[in-house]
């Protein structure tokens, strides 16, 4: 028996609109025993929803051809680009659910509420007030209902709605809210959640599927309020959690929320992509991850996983073009037995991607697996120490930051630790032992990466040779990247003591003095050396966005501009040229 009864893998972005990879990942769920499909856009239900009663179509109509009969020439008149987007997406979407069928696999739409078509602004004028759009105006729960009756009548076969409302992706919501109406001046962000939820939560249970109320938010303060909302729900609707805290960052801890949830089914989340541990670019295999938060689950009576596989601001990359790829047999294996081995994973990850040899012996194909599962074996480490700094998030989804204050407002604001794990208060404080552990763990990254093309170089005898000349180029990669990361650390964490300490003149200051220009120098060295890369290879478009080299320059004028600036003294010599 299965330890999770729901194993959905899910995707974003392009993918849920090219049906090449919406029949890998189906063919994927069939092999690896799960039960689900779901298909994220935030907008994905608006785009097969006019809906046709807000265009005046009958309430006799049942589908949304019925709909068009009635409403086709408003359309046209209010919004000619839309008119039959609709109801292709909708063929197109029940031709996806047809096939998941075949193989008894549920399809769930997942979006973030609210979420609106623009014309409904010019035929509700009063959503707007003073200039800003009011999240509380009655119109919304009407529109919502309309909007989910319709969605079933067309989709009967859709087991059910995922949606996320307290995120501010959403285009309204009450935790970005800014009107200041009476109503919302009145309004608490509980009593918002449960109107909207319970306004999807009626046409949805009254077509017989289920809700999924996501906790998807930015900070605890939201978290909480959202919570107190779910604790009265009714308990039929099901609770999803990210596995940690506001995203999916390694680092952080498990999230609080696991195991309470009142009366509620659990599902929870996991990122197999890398959204913020590097996209596959950087691989980071996350197997004793994976393993240690799914025991965590279950001991907090979780039954369902999710399985992420792109990302919504990504288009057209996912795991499937990385070694990341790794992450998804893992967690796919793992949520299904507890017991299946390392050797096994990689093993599967080989042989299903076709890149061992066709009649290949047992024991050299053993011998392959045991060989990337070295090669494997510290990615997670080096990713880490690379685009982690004391384990906070100092990345912009796995890209270089652009200046000082952008790399500390994603570590310390947006993608704050601190706010889930007290003891990092002060990960990072400006002092010289601190400064000097980060400064460490960025050499050794790259120490570690740079160890990687070595251990890829012997080709075991199972594999491939144009699967073993791919991996030996995602090493070269793989180690730029780092070197990037390290020489962004550097100059920041220069730049940043500088700045806060101007007028230290003791040994560490001397000696930070004495390397911020060379910190300087690197990052345009390598940044050329990225740029030549691009030029010399012809890589997965998605390597080229993460070997970031005008994200570099950027970083690097703003941070010599910032010490440029600063006062000149005998104690202060200039810096920077």
């Amino acid at each position: 028996m299965a330890r999770f009864s729901t194993r959905a893998i899910e995707f974003h972005s392009s993918f849920v609109w090219n049906f090449d990879w919406i029949r890998q990942g189906l063919e994927f769920a069939r092999r690896h025993d799960m039960t689900s499909l779901i298909l994220h856009r935030n907008d994905i239900v608006d785009m097969v929803v006019y809906p046709g009663k807000l265009f005046g179509a009958s309430e006799r109509a049942q589908n949304i051809f019925e709909r068009y009969r009635d409403i086709y020439p408003e359309l046209y008149k209010y919004t000619p680009t839309r008119r039959s987007g609709p109801y292709q997406r909708r063929d197109y979407l029940r031709r996806v659910i047809d096939l998941a069928g075949r193989y008894g696999i549920d399809v769930w739409f997942q979006n973030k509420e609210l979420s609106f078509p623009d014309i409904l602004l010019e035929l509700n004028p009063q959503l707007v007030k003073d200039g800003t759009l009011c999240p509380n105006d009655p119109f919304w729960w009407d529109f919502v209902d309309t909007k989910y009756t319709e969605l079933f009548q067309d989709f009967p076969e859709v087991a059910g709605i995922i949606t996320a409302p307290g995120t501010g992706e959403s285009r309204l919501a009450i935790s970005s809210n800014r009107c200041t109406c009476e109503a919302c001046m009145k309004s608490t962000p509980q009593s918002w959640y449960r109107n909207l939820i319970m306004a999807m939560h009626a046409p949805i249970r009254a077509a017989g599927r289920e809700l999924v109320v996501r906790d998807f938010v930015f900070e605890k303060k939201t978290q909480t309020e959202l919570a107190e909302t779910i604790a009265d729900l009714p308990e039929d609707i099901i609770v999803s959690l990210k596995n940690t805290p506001h995203d999916y960052y390694p680092t952080f801890p498990d999230n609080p929320r696991i195991g309470d949830v009142g009366n509620h089914r659990q599902w929870v989340e996991f990122d197999t992509m890398g959204q913020y541990f590097g996209w596959g670019i950087g691989p980071a295999i996350i197997i004793d991850d994976y393993r240690k938060r799914m025991a965590t689950a279950l001991r907090h009576g979780v039954e369902g996983v999710i399985l992420r596989t792109d990302w919504e601001s990504l288009d057209g990359h996912s795991c499937f073009h990385t070694p990341n790829r790794l992450n998804l047999h893992a967690a796919a294996a793992l949520a299904v037995d507890e017991s299946v081995t390392d050797r096994a994973i990689h093993r599967e990850w080989l042989t299903e991607t076709g890149m061992t040899m066709l009649g290949a012996n047992d024991l050299d194909v053993d011998a392959a697996a045991d060989w990337s599962a070295r090669l494997f074996g510290r990615s997670w480490d080096i990713v880490a120490k690379s685009l982690f700094v004391n384990d906070c998030v100092f990345s912009d989804s796995s890209n270089y930051p652009v200046s000082l204050d952008h790399a500390w407002w994603l570590a310390e604001k947006k993608n704050s630790l601190k706010d889930w794990d007290p003891s990092k208060e002060n990960a990072l404080e400006i002092t010289e032992p601190n400064l000097r552990a980060i400064l460490a763990d960025k050499d050794e990254a790259v120490r570690l990466v740079e160890l990687q093309p070595l251990l890829a170089r012997k080709r075991p005898a199972a594999l491939t040779e144009a699967a073993h000349t791919d991996l030996v180029g995602r090493m070269e990669t793989f180690r730029l990247y780092v070197a990037g990361w390290r020489a962004a650390v550097q100059a920041c964490i220069f730049t940043k003591f500088l700045l806060d300490r101007p007028d230290d003149d003791d040994a560490f200051a001397q000696e930070v003095r004495s390397r911020v220009g060379g910190a300087f120098d690197l990052l345009r060295t390598l940044a050329e050396e990225m740029k030549a890369y691009a030029l010399a290879t012809d890589q997965h478009f998605a390597a080229y966005n993460m070997l970031g080299w005008e994200r570099l320059l950027t970083l690097h004028d703003d941070l010599a501009g910032r010490l440029s600036k600063m006062p000149q003294t005998s104690k202060r010599p200039a810096i920077v040229e």
